[in-house]
């Protein structure tokens, strides 16, 4: 994290902030302000408060028409005057939706009157959890009310409550042609080392103006002393859910402005106001670049199968959106499925908006209780309303899932059914944008399906084959870029000439690339070694074994610790018990690792695998298993760790895997979103240096380059160096090479799931890397995780498409394509690329053969076009910069 020094002065100590939330304002008069620009919002939590569903009557019912109410009782006022309520995009989306015919209709002449407005964001969002294209989905709901109102895009945006968020936001905000951003801190929560207001630089370098308040949602109604402007932003927001304020408050607030700023211009509006204002005193503001992780991202793994769920969901909404549009520029026989998307991105984005569910401090929803206790009062139904909340969380997934899944697999069907090609097939399509090879696995009838192997049918080799318990797995060579080919399964031996062995015995698996060794007595891997560079990959003198389960039952000592650095201290009477974990009884914190494991072990054409089994003991209460496997010809070792039949627990607990890593003077290489971060410079202080969300993937390496990269489409929360739950170190630094993959945790106390059961899995890869880069070991080799090879087995006549044929296809590495589906923010199709790697330079795009389109033109994520169109054919260079998204219409 970069702070570049300029005479912006800054003070970190404020006085209490809005007259909305935080009762008391300084009575000392300001007479160096000009000009006091009042904006009015409400916090808005989707739950928390109650269920989702009634914090959404109450907006679309009784909140909405005292809203219109206060309009209506102050409409005579002045222009300055006018009241101005900003409400997020979706809220105002729901209104407009479900409010009485007649309520809707003047809540659209509110909007086209100004007296509503809508910010660029849908919501509160915990943005570390999420991925770029569902960020810049979420932002199509305020563009589509205010284009549908006849209005300008929303230059604005506010988050409030989530004390940090990840470095993509000044990057996807830039691009879509916000210039402010504001953020409030929930008032308990530490909160990072900012400036009031400065320049938030992502790591595309595009400069967002920021203001941060640390204190609360809001700001206070004058400017902290020392404020160098002539302006002041003074945003009032109300507590959860509560509503616009009365007349009677806003007549007092002005009045209060008025009296306490002599000399200043006191308006209504809304937070661009302040923005336009501001920029014309030509203000010399701070830069600050840097990520800031969530403090509170550890509450998103308190439902470890929906996180799971969510980030396939995430991947398969494109591959999905890409498929259908293929399919409709090949045959002409897509769908518009415009509508269905977007339900589905929006239900993928509200699992990321920051409210988990009800909380039991707010809910009246039972109390905390342990042991029989806990069992008791569960049984007798006292908690009821409080899972039903979080069902409601949970819910979001499987509505996306349920709309996702289907649509997938119809068009993958159908598609499959154009090639020139006779009779039973598989059809493999590969959703990225370069070729590959990799795993591909099929769910059907072994019995109605025989046969050892598969025959390319445009080249005709014949490959081994998996073929067994209604799985048809083999490693599928060259599938073309956003393309496809196809295979038949036949009956013949193929080449074998496998380096796949194992050995019960030593408790080793091998392919070409390692050798594993178990420790069956400790549950953990003893040896991973690398054949090509002889370097063994497992520190061994760790008091961690590497790939072993580490389950953690935490303290009421740990809770104490993690409140008493955490909370401000202003908020302890009430924080304390949210933020930490009432009525713990006094206790050692309880660290169990791996333990003794009853190994099986199982082969294939495909893959050689090994299994441990760990029945359940005093301290860890659930079975568990981990499964070590090396496939043929593939540079990973690929862990599952799954659990069965796990009892609810309320007690503080956590689950991990660890990897002590043999990497000397180690540094870390996160593939966060927005851009890939070192933890020892890009991090600001104050945010979570103990925990935290990788998007795509990462790596711990030595000062030549070498060590290993480290991958989990499931299980996105890692902690370096030590476990990092529970936790709160303002400037902590990792040097120890130890990763710890986070399983599920329920630490936090307010909103977040408070118990975990059932059963559920995560995959972990690793790989060994020697020469480091960017994208060849994280990028590209965890988008071919989250992004694998889809098949389907079809027989029918065949079409008149060929059998082998690639999509769009870029020339650089490391960049993804987000989007290529219909525009949601008018006609054409929209191609989105988006740089991962930190590489900028030129990139040639290959359109799908035989495409109709004619003519491109640069947008931004909004669909505002820059530029004017040009022609296009088969091929278009475009230039590329690092980490940052590349609109294209076509048309």
């Amino acid at each position: 994290m970069v702070i570049r020094n300029c005479k912006f002065h800054v003070l970190l100590l404020w006085p209490l902030f809005s007259v909305m939330t935080s009762g008391a304002q300084s009575t000392q008069k300001d007479t160096a302000v000009r000009e006091i620009i009042l904006v009015f919002k409400t916090h808005f939590d989707i739950g928390y408060t109650d269920f989702a569903e009634a914090v959404v009557q109450k907006y679309s019912t009784s909140m909405i028409q005292h809203a219109l109410e206060v309009v209506d009782k102050n409409k005579a006022l002045d222009a300055n005057r006018k009241f101005v309520w900003t409400v997020s995009g979706w809220p105002m989306q729901q209104i407009l939706q479900r409010s009485e015919p007649e309520i809707a209709t003047r809540v659209k002449q509110m909007l086209s009157n100004g007296n509503f407005a809508v910010h660029a964001l849908p919501f509160s969002i915990q943005t570390e959890s999420a991925d770029p294209e569902m960020l810049v989905r979420g932002m199509n709901i305020s563009s589509g009310l205010v284009r549908n109102a006849g209005l300008p895009l929303p230059r604005d945006a506010k988050m409030s409550d989530v004390p940090s968020h990840s470095w993509i936001l000044p990057t996807l905000l830039t691009h879509a042609g916000v210039k402010m951003l504001h953020i409030g801190c929930n008032p308990a929560s530490q909160s990072p080392q900012l400036p009031l207001l400065f320049w938030w630089q992502g790591p595309d370098s595009s400069r967002l103006m920021t203001m941060y308040w640390a204190k609360n949602y809001g700001t206070s109604l004058l400017p902290p002393p020392g404020w160098p402007c002539k302006t002041w932003l003074a945003l009032m927001q109300t507590n959860d859910n509560d509503g616009p304020p009365s007349p009677e408050e806003v007549d007092r607030i002005i009045a209060d402005a008025h009296k306490l700023a002599p000399n200043a211009r006191v308006r209504v509006g809304r937070i661009s106001d302040f923005y336009d204002a501001v920029m014309k005193e030509n203000p010399q503001l701070p830069v600050v670049k840097g990520d800031m992780p969530d403090t509170w991202i550890h509450g998103f793994m308190s439902m470890p199968r929906e996180v799971k769920s969510n980030r396939k969901i995430s991947a398969d909404l494109f591959t999905w959106q890409s498929l259908n549009t293929l399919y409709h520029l090949w045959t002409s026989k897509g769908y518009s499925i415009n509508t269905p998307l977007q339900k589905a991105y929006d239900n993928n984005l509200l699992f990321n908006e920051h409210t988990f569910g009800m909380a039991m401090s707010h809910a009246g929803s039972g109390v905390w209780a342990y042991g029989d206790a806990f069992e008791q009062m569960r049984a007798q139904g006292v908690y009821d309303d409080i899972e039903t909340s979080w069902k409601e969380k949970s819910n979001r997934v499987f509505t996306a899932e349920n709309t996702v899944t289907p649509y997938l697999n119809r068009v993958l069907r159908e598609l499959a059914q154009e090639p020139g090609v006779n009779g039973k097939r598989i059809f493999v399509y590969n959703p990225l944008p370069w070729t590959r090879g990799g795993l591909v696995t099929l769910h059907a009838s072994s019995d109605w399906n025989p046969g050892n192997a598969v025959k390319d049918i445009a080249t005709g080799e014949i490959i081994p084959v998996s073929n067994k318990n209604n799985v048809i797995q083999f490693i599928a060579k060259d599938i073309p870029a956003s393309g496809y080919r196809n295979y038949q399964l036949i009956k013949q031996d193929a080449p074998m000439g496998t380096a796949l062995s194992m050995n019960e015995t030593t408790h080793t698996i091998e392919n070409k690339y390692f050798r594993i060794q178990l420790d069956t007595e400790h549950g953990a891997i003893a040896s991973m070694l690398d054949k090509n560079s002889g370097r063994e990959l497992v520190d061994r003198n760790s008091g961690y074994g590497f790939g072993q389960y580490v389950y953690e039952r935490f303290s009421k000592q740990d809770a104490d610790d993690y409140t008493a650095s955490y909370v401000k201290a202003f908020h302890q009477e009430w924080a304390d018990a949210e933020l930490g974990r009432p009525a713990l009884t006094p206790g050692p914190h309880i660290t169990v690792k791996g333990g003794h494991a009853r190994t099986v072990f199982s082969s294939s054409p495909v893959s050689v695998s090994a299994t441990m089994f760990f029945e359940p003991d005093a301290n860890v209460q659930h079975r568990y298993s981990i499964t070590a496997t090396l496939y043929e010809n593939s540079p990973e070792l690929e862990l599952i760790w799954s659990i069965n039949g796990k009892p609810a627990e309320p007690w503080p607990e956590a689950g991990w895997i660890s990897f002590p890593l043999n990497v000397s003077h180690p540094s870390f290489r996160l593939g966060r979103l927005g851009g890939i971060t070192d933890p020892a410079t890009d991090f600001v202080k104050g945010s979570n240096l103990d925990y935290g969300f990788l998007n795509t993937g990462m790596a711990v390496i030595d000062d030549k380059g070498a060590g290993v990269s480290l991958f989990s489409p499931d299980a996105p929360g890692v902690s370096l160096g030590r476990t990092g739950l529970w936790k709160y170190s303002s400037d902590y630094v990792p040097h120890q090479p130890n990763v710890f993959i986070n399983l599920y945790n329920n630490l936090w106390s307010t909103n977040f799931t408070e118990w975990i059961e059932g059963s559920w899995s995560a995959r972990i890869y690793l790989r060994s890397t020697t020469h480091y880069d960017n994208e060849s070991a994280v990028i590209t080799p965890a988008e071919e995780y989250r992004y694998p090879l889809k098949a389907v087995l079809v027989n029918n006549k065949g079409g008149k498409l060929p059998v082998v044929s690639s999509g769009v296809q870029l020339s650089m590495k490391g960049v993804m394509v987000t989007a290529f589906a219909e525009n949601p923010d008018g006609t054409g199709t929209v191609l989105r690329l988006w740089e991962q790697a930190g590489n900028s330079g030129k990139c040639t795009i290959t359109l799908p053969p035989h495409h109709p389109f004619k003519t491109a033109c640069y947008c931004d994520l909004r669909g505002t076009p820059l530029g004017k169109p040009f022609a296009v054919n088969e091929k278009m260079e475009v230039n590329i910069s690092a980490y940052a998204p590349l609109s294209i219409l076509l048309k």
